[in-house]
């Protein structure tokens, strides 16, 4: 706490303004309001021919649970291009098996196909999380062996944290589930915004499948999904709403309630970086595992005064920064992944 005031006072020092904060992790990315998440599950072609092309238009990530035994080779062609492009692929069991009507070998094996599956037909890929079939959940101390967070749909938009990681809720959409209309879509992204939670929509078939005689479960409309889309990116200079898959969020809050802030101000450590330039020195770490918990948090620092040419590094690389006025003080705002180095904020000038 000493080395936070004293940092406080020389970043305030002669400068005029009335800072909300000296230092601050954002309860979502970029300072967002609340975080939103589209969550596909069954694998039907339809959210591959249909729906992911229109989240490449309006660029955004989305989740996909998949029954592996579902996927053809066009399905998992798709997969693989989107998780390049930033896309979760998640396990939604081998064929829809149903965890509480298995046993825990039974439940046990089907785990270990199911991610075998996904992380061999997407090489250099991890799956590590999991969408209950029926929304019924498996043996939780087995379940938490293989993932780090496990998506339900008990039908409530989850708070900043996560009542539980292995039964998160969600949102069923379609003619079967309570999100079935472009007013029912707008009505659920209002409320997380107004409680600053995570609102996660399952949406299993789209506009009835190819075959309206076999149409899959609680179909959604393309033009629905599309409209809803449309809203948020009308939204977004509001900084109203993030919208990310399912394991970034969950990683994303874990680690945000987590984390651990060391401040160090004229660190001589950081010659090595720039010399004889003045340095602010920040370690930030969570205490998760390093290998699972990957995902940036967004801090926000309020500039040193005099201070107007900067660069922020993590571990000897760059990493892009905004500079920020809020209510008469300048703030620096970037994202870094805790535990992965040391963060140095550099006058340049």
């Amino acid at each position: 706490m000493g080395k936070i005031m004293a940092l406080t006072s020389f970043l305030m020092c002669l400068a005029s303004c009335t800072p909300q904060t000296e230092f601050e992790v954002a309860t979502w990315r970029g300072f967002k309001q609340c975080a939103v998440t589209f969550a596909f599950e069954d694998s039907y072609t339809n959210q591959f021919t249909k729906a992911l092309p229109m989240f490449y238009e309006y660029d955004y990530p989305c989740s996909f649970f998949v029954c592996t035994k579902w996927c053809n080779q066009k399905k998992w062609d798709a997969l693989r291009e989107a998780t390049a492009k930033g896309f979760e692929v998640g396990s939604h069991t081998v064929e829809h098996a149903v965890y509480d009507t298995l046993s825990y070998n039974e439940q046990r094996q089907d785990i270990l196909d199911a991610n075998a599956r996904i992380n061999v037909k997407i090489p250099m890929y991890r799956c590590n999380t999991l969408a209950y079939s029926n929304c019924v959940v498996g043996d939780t101390n087995l379940v938490k062996k293989h993932y780090f967070a496990a998506k339900g749909c008990a039908g409530y938009i989850e708070p900043k944290s996560p009542r539980d990681y292995y039964n998160i809720s969600s949102l069923i959409c379609g003619e079967a589930g309570a999100v079935n209309s472009f007013e029912q879509f707008k009505r659920s992204f209002e409320t997380t915004k107004t409680t600053g939670g995570w609102c996660i929509f399952t949406v299993n078939e789209i506009d009835h499948g190819t075959n309206p005689d076999s149409s899959g479960y609680s179909s959604l409309s393309s033009s629905i999904l599309r409209e809803s889309l449309q809203y948020l990116k009308d939204q977004e200079k509001s900084y109203s709403y993030w919208v990310a898959t399912f394991k970034d969020v969950a990683k994303y809050a874990k680690e945000r309630d987590h984390h651990k802030i060391e401040v160090v101000h004229k660190d001589s450590t950081a010659k090595a970086i720039n010399p004889d330039k003045i340095v602010v020195r920040l370690t930030l770490t969570d205490g998760l595992d390093s290998e699972t918990y990957d995902c940036p948090l967004t801090l926000r620092c309020l500039l040193p005064f005099g201070w107007h040419n900067i660069e922020v590094f993590q571990k000897e690389k760059v990493i892009n920064h905004i500079v920020k006025p809020i209510n008469g003080c300048k703030y620096i705002i970037f994202d870094a992944v805790p535990d992965k180095g040391d963060i140095y904020i550099i006058n340049l000038d």
